[in-house]
């Protein structure tokens, strides 16, 4: 922004071509600032995918150390039919994806 003045405000007052060279600094400053927001947009995405997945296999540990801590054993987490495996990893997954969904929401996104 300081350089868009630094470099408009003298252009402006030259006779015949300061209007011009000032509309192309205008030009030229409303560029940088889309490419520098694509990027800005772009790295947020791309942190929140990573937070998403992250989040996802935090839930999937605190849910496996708590069937393991009220004694389910090892092998009947991974049991299909079985109540870990069809029950809870399903019903765990619903509910996060419904946080998810509740905070995206809440910061104005649409479904």
């Amino acid at each position: 922004m300081m350089n868009y003045h630094v470099i408009g405000a003298p252009i402006t007052g030259i006779p015949l071509v300061g209007d011009t060279v000032q509309r192309l600094v205008d030009v030229g400053t409303a560029e940088y600032m889309n490419d520098l927001n694509s990027q800005v947009d772009k790295e947020t995405r791309e942190n929140m995918a990573d937070h998403f997945s992250n989040g996802r296999r935090q839930m999937d540990a605190m849910l496996e150390q708590r069937a393991l801590d009220t004694h389910m054993n090892r092998e009947s987490l991974d049991l299909s039919p079985g109540e870990y495996e069809d029950n809870l990893q399903a019903l765990e997954e619903s509910w996060y994806n419904l946080g998810i969904k509740g905070a995206d929401q809440a910061m104005g996104e649409r479904y």
